[in-house]
């Protein structure tokens, strides 16, 4: 609990410090960074300074999350932004995107609406006017046909209109109650739209006046599959260029079970940083890119529809003579509703193209500059330092014995951790490279480790138990191991348990009965306590009394016909 309470005033701070600042910082990102961050080996505060804060390590912690996220150079806090967008940004989902758009377009189309359904059944020709021109501008707006000012449109789809009512219906539509106008209106719409976008669908179809969605997937699908295939070839090319260079500056013996390195592994945990960064992006852009793919296979399917039923209604037309219109006019409301499907669709790629470029923002072009000044720099202190440092395996791991976590072991269940050399993120305290072979060392929990080479496996197999405690805490005391292995949320968890009040044993109410108090001699609790001897030889014959004239269990039964109740069937009484 006074941990808790410090990390509470340290977030108020902050936000104080903010708001200072003229920042509009979330209060929520505030507590999910502060929280975090106290956890980090490197950048955090231990547990003893929560026990027991002192003002200079706390103002320490705080000056270190306010001048990172105000520094856009800050991989750390890069990391944080791109793990609380991908958190808050339920765009993701089609069926949210669509939800929204389809609330959104409601409220806007409400009054139009409302405006429509308020003409009385006694309207002048002015008044049908009105009416008529009114039904145009909402279909145009209803199925997103282009521009409601648009004239040439207007004039386009009032063709279609009066193919289907025509001005003398107008009258008769008026006459209907309300709710059933409005549900003719929507059909009515469905349909008119339907013939607006079948007209617009050929090769004379006017393109600068009426939408068309079809060409707007197409374009926005090459666009964004483009974007997508150029960041996420960056951030993979960034981040092997990252591992390669930290693989060139230490040497993992398996046989003599020691590390050796020349530059100083706090040296490298700065490049590893921005391996961190390009690899916390991959998989933010992954994770889009496989939305993004999931709603390209939707179009494909709808585009199909689409094209079925304008052959379809191609068919029927060509027997212009026979035409029925109960029989087009369903073709012109299905190819209404996949058109609507597309627009979905569409709106759906723009939400996801935003998020894309809201993660994109965050890690800036200084951070490629700046990995590749760090390589460079690192590289030519390689070269000065003549001799190198040899450490043993078990000495790397008694490094990090002394950090505590209370993180749970079994969530590495859940973490794609077999992308990275485990023997490596242990010995060097968390730097990344990558996995060759994968072996499940443990048959108890399904975890799947990656090693560099398959003779690794052997020291993680015989020194199974400090191999995994070292494993556990590197990656548990590390914010960034933390976001990258999406284990921020059980972590947090973690740290507010001491939250969880227990419920009262008792409950508090007014109307709870009063305890009687032992020999209290007020009137109301008199009869209970006494010191005469002859009261309790009276209540002893009064209650002997009462005894004797209860009844018999086997007489009430036989009495009320119930001794074979098993063998007898009556009506329960709410069917008597």
């Amino acid at each position: 609990m006074p941990r808790h309470r410090t990390l509470v005033d340290i977030s108020h701070r902050i936000m104080k410090r903010f708001q200072q600042l003229d920042l509009d910082v979330g209060e929520e990102f505030i507590v999910f960074a502060v929280h975090l961050l106290a956890r980090d080996s490197r950048r955090g505060l231990l547990k003893s300074d929560l026990e027991k804060p002192t003002a200079c390590v706390i103002s320490t912690f705080e000056n270190r999350i306010v001048d990172g996220y105000v520094d856009p150079k800050d991989s750390t806090m890069a990391n944080m932004k791109m793990a609380w967008v991908m958190k808050k940004g339920q765009a993701i989902d089609l069926q949210y995107v669509k939800k929204q758009y389809e609330d959104k377009f409601q409220r806007e189309l409400e009054l139009l609406i409302n405006d429509i359904l308020q003409y009385p059944e006694t309207c002048s020709k002015l008044q049908l006017d009105q009416l008529f021109a009114k039904m145009q501008v909402f279909i145009v707006a209803c199925y997103n046909l282009g521009s409601p000012k648009n004239h040439v449109l207007l004039k386009l789809t009032a063709q279609a209109l009066n193919s289907v009512i025509g001005r003398s219906d107008l009258q008769n539509y008026v006459l209907k109650k309300k709710y059933h106008r409005l549900e003719y209106l929507q059909r009515l719409a469905a349909t008119v739209g339907g013939i607006v976008i079948y007209n617009n669908d050929g090769p004379d179809g006017d393109r600068e006046n009426v939408r068309s969605v079809v060409d707007d997937l197409a374009m926005a699908l090459k666009n964004t599959d483009a974007a997508f295939t150029a960041s996420l070839k960056h951030s993979v090319d960034m981040r092997t260029m990252c591992q390669t260079a930290v693989a060139e500056l230490i040497h993992i013996d398996h046989k003599d079970e020691t590390l050796t390195y020349r530059v100083p592994l706090e040296h490298m945990d700065r490049l590893n940083q921005f391996t961190l960064t390009f690899f916390m992006l991959h998989r933010c852009l992954t994770t889009l890119h496989e939305s993004f793919q999931s709603t390209m296979y939707l179009i494909e399917v709808e585009q199909k529809r689409y094209n079925c039923v304008v052959a379809k209604i191609n068919d029927a037309l060509s027997m212009r003579t026979a035409i029925d219109s109960e029989l087009i006019f369903p073709h012109f409301v299905y190819l209404s509703q996949v058109w609507g499907n597309l627009n979905n669709y569409f709106c759906h790629i723009v939400e996801l193209n935003k998020l894309r470029e809201q993660v994109e923002a965050l890690v800036v072009e200084d951070f490629t500059t700046a990995a590749k000044d760090t390589i460079a720099e690192l590289q030519a202190l390689n070269k000065r330092i003549k001799k190198p440092k040899i450490c043993a395996f078990e000495e790397r791991m008694e490094a990090v014995k002394e950090l505590h976590t209370d993180g749970n072991f079994c969530n590495l269940a859940k973490a794609d951790i077999k992308e990275f050399c485990s023997l490596a993120l242990t010995v060097t305290n968390g730097l990344l490279l990558p996995a060759q072979v994968t072996r499940k060392l443990c048959s108890n929990v399904d975890i799947t480790f990656g090693f560099r080479e398959l003779k690794f496996t052997r020291f993680a197999e015989l020194r199974f138990e400090p191999f995994i405690a070292a494993l556990r805490k590197v990656i548990f005391n590390s914010a960034n191991l933390a976001l990258l292995f999406k284990l921020d949320d059980d972590l947090i968890a973690q740290e507010i348990q001491d939250l969880i009040v227990e419920p009262p044993k008792h409950s508090d109410f007014n109307g709870q009965t009063e305890m009687v108090i032992t020999n209290d001699l007020s009137p109301s609790n008199w009869i209970n306590v006494t010191w005469n001897a002859w009261d309790y030889h009276r209540e002893t014959i009064h209650l002997a009394n009462i005894r004797k004239r209860q009844t018999h269990d086997t007489q009430t039964k036989v009495s009320y016909g119930q001794r074979n109740a098993q063998n007898q069937a009556y009506n329960a009484r709410q069917h008597m």
